[in-house]
């Protein structure tokens, strides 16, 4: 089983990724665009947005061939496509694609209701603007099946519903 941790900045999703990833004995897919950003000091343009994805991709598909049971990926696409969309106006059409067509077999999508982490790497530090991220994501994943991920109880929440679906999978 594939699992997706999507949402807006400071949302707890690498928290909630890596959390999961220990309690299900699956593996962990790092946010690559972490690693990317921090090899050139948080400096980055447009150009970077498809290599940012080609290097999550590379290592979703590493994680996917191995033998885990569970693959939880730290964001997908559609971070990079709304990341482009708003700070840019436009998506990369690899990046296009892959949000619309990339499958995932459970998608969780983390409000931003966790109190804000200074991050050098985060752009959204106001509350209204991670808002405001929250319902891009939910229009990018309105054809897609999705769980909305909030409060303090998130990984027991994100459990639950892994168990479920696994069970009717």
């Amino acid at each position: 089983m594939t699992i997706l941790v999507t949402g807006p900045e400071s949302s707890g999703k690498t928290t909630l990724a890596r959390d999961l990833a220990w309690a299900l004995d699956g593996t962990y897919v790092a946010e690559a665009a972490r690693d990317y950003l921090e090899e050139r000091d948080g400096k980055y343009s447009e150009t970077d947005l498809p290599a940012i994805w080609d290097r999550q991709k590379k290592a979703e598909d590493a994680a996917r061939a191995s033998s885990a049971s569970f693959v939880v990926c730290d964001t997908g696409p559609e971070v990079i496509r709304i990341w482009a969309e708003v700070k840019y106006g436009l998506c990369p059409h690899d990046v296009l694609e892959a949000s619309l067509n990339r499958h995932y077999d459970l998608i969780l999508l983390c409000r931003p209701d966790l109190p804000w982490e200074p991050d050098p790497l985060r752009e959204a530090r106001d509350q209204q603007e991670r808002e405001d991220l929250l319902e891009r994501y939910r229009k990018v994943l309105a054809d897609r099946p999705y769980q909305e991920i909030y409060g303090k109880a998130r990984l027991f929440r994100a459990l639950r519903i892994t168990q479920e679906m696994n069970a009717r999978i």
